[in-house]
């Protein structure tokens, strides 16, 4: 552990520096640029809300922001698992000239996608007071759910990038996975419609979870449940856990893939 932590302070320069780099590679010749992490999420919930507003508006009150809600969520995780998967394989020139953690291209990955995330609030907020939301002071409390879901995000893209590196068409089972994934998850329909003896399946999803505190916080201002709180911790914890025992595992043989 100290290990880690001294080569982690020892190389920290290095990650700013690979961070800035993703970062404008990111949106190298792009028109937009950083103002098109603002307005693809604000786009895609305006066409999801003329779709589905027919089915659901009535049953969900402040559906637009309970929709941008979900699907901001669901995207950072899914898009920045999804950029991990080929951080090591697309860094390959760097990692076979230098002796640095391999890891630091995960972390760079995830936080160019929390950037977004981060980025994708500023029309978040503006959508709540056109759509009448009122801003609350349980909303100074999203930075702990961003936490969770970060933590989480980052050990689920470890996890996979340690496999992927070996099996490249794991990143087009994973696009199946994200969708069946998305319709398990209510980011555009309500828990309600779910029959009550099969809710407990919902309740195991953990990004629901991280989408029900956000909501609970934005929309509802209310405090989370103890319970969600602590089951989105330990989802946190548990992943990120496994995330780097299997990328340590697998560590050591990815040059071989490179």
């Amino acid at each position: 552990m100290k290990k880690t932590l001294y080569e982690f302070y020892n190389y920290f320069p290095f990650l700013k520096e690979v961070i800035k780099r993703d970062f404008k590679k990111k949106y190298y010749k792009s028109i937009l640029g950083v103002a098109w992490s603002m307005l693809s999420p604000l786009l895609m919930m305006i066409v999801m809300t003329i779709v589905f507003s027919t089915l659901f508006n009535r049953t969900i009150p402040h559906y637009p922001i309970y929709l941008f809600t979900g699907n901001l969520i669901f995207a950072f995780v899914f898009e920045g698992a999804t950029h991990c998967m080929g951080c090591i394989v697309g860094n390959a020139g760097l990692i076979n000239k230098m002796n640095i953690p391999n890891y630091f291209f995960c972390i760079s990955s995830i936080i160019q996608s929390f950037i977004t995330l981060l980025l994708s609030f500023i029309p978040y907020f503006i959508v709540c007071v056109i759509t009448g939301v009122p801003l609350n002071a349980y909303m100074l409390i999203l930075p702990l759910d961003f936490a969770l879901v970060f933590v989480f995000t980052l050990g689920l893209g470890m996890f996979l990038c340690a496999y992927a590196t070996f099996l490249r068409d794991l990143n087009y089972l994973f696009q199946v996975i994200r969708r069946a994934w998305m319709y398990i998850t209510p980011i555009f329909y309500p828990i309600d419609i779910v029959p009550e003896p099969f809710r407990f399946l919902w309740d195991l999803n953990p990004v629901y979870i991280y989408i029900k505190i956000a909501r609970d916080l934005a929309i509802d201002a209310t405090l989370p449940s103890e319970k969600m709180l602590i089951v989105g911790t330990c989802y946190s914890l548990l992943m990120l856990g496994l995330g780097i025992v299997t990328f340590k595992e697998k560590e050591d043989r990815f040059f071989l893939y490179l």
